[in-house]
């Protein structure tokens, strides 16, 4: 420090305390407009964590609801699709082929509705898997649309029908993940 440049004030905040402060030895406040700032902070985060625990601990009654909210619909539309063309296999080419036209197309939006819910981990991985058994499914039965007469459309029958037995088993194995009952659809 300079002799010449100095005054009291100057001096007693360019002194230095114990702790390092340079203030003059005086503690720093907390304004009250940040007190407001930090309780809210803390009451937000509590309520934010009490939000996460009960969405997590309602979780699996939850993904349980979304997948029967997806699957129940597909149920529905599938046994008509199943049951028109059992039907019509025999009987009305181009109604066995709408038949299975629209059963392509709603397993289709199955699977696209299906990746809109998220799996605990253990569905998770049969969930990919009945994704790819529809896929094959789906493109089996497309295939067999375009048959080009009723009797070559019914040899298809029991791969389509092998293909299904995929898909169950893969939805069995997300039921039983998700504590639901065997399905009582064609498929999912």
């Amino acid at each position: 420090m300079s002799q010449t440049l100095t005054s009291d004030s100057y001096r007693r905040d360019d002194r230095r305390t114990k702790e390092g402060d340079t203030r003059g030895g005086r503690e720093p406040s907390i304004s009250p407009g940040f007190a407001i700032v930090l309780v809210f902070s803390f009451v937000s985060t509590a309520l934010l964590l009490i939000f996460v625990l009960v969405y997590y601990a309602g979780s699996s009654a939850r993904i349980a609801s979304d997948y029967t909210t997806v699957a129940s619909p597909a149920n529905r539309a599938l046994t008509a699709e199943v049951n028109g063309y059992a039907h019509n296999r025999r009987r009305d080419l181009a109604s066995a082929r709408s038949d299975l036209t629209r059963e392509v197309k709603t397993v289709g939006s199955f699977d696209d509705q299906l990746e809109t819910v998220t799996f605990p981990s253990a569905a998770a991985t049969a969930a990919d898997a009945l994704t790819q058994a529809d896929q094959k499914l789906a493109k089996l039965i497309g295939l067999q649309a375009q048959a080009p007469s009723l009797r070559k459309m019914r040899s298809f029958d029991r791969r389509a029908e092998a293909a299904a037995a995929v898909v169950k088993t893969q939805v069995e194995l997300i039921r039983r993940a998700l504590g639901l009952p065997v399905s009582s659809g064609p498929l999912f």
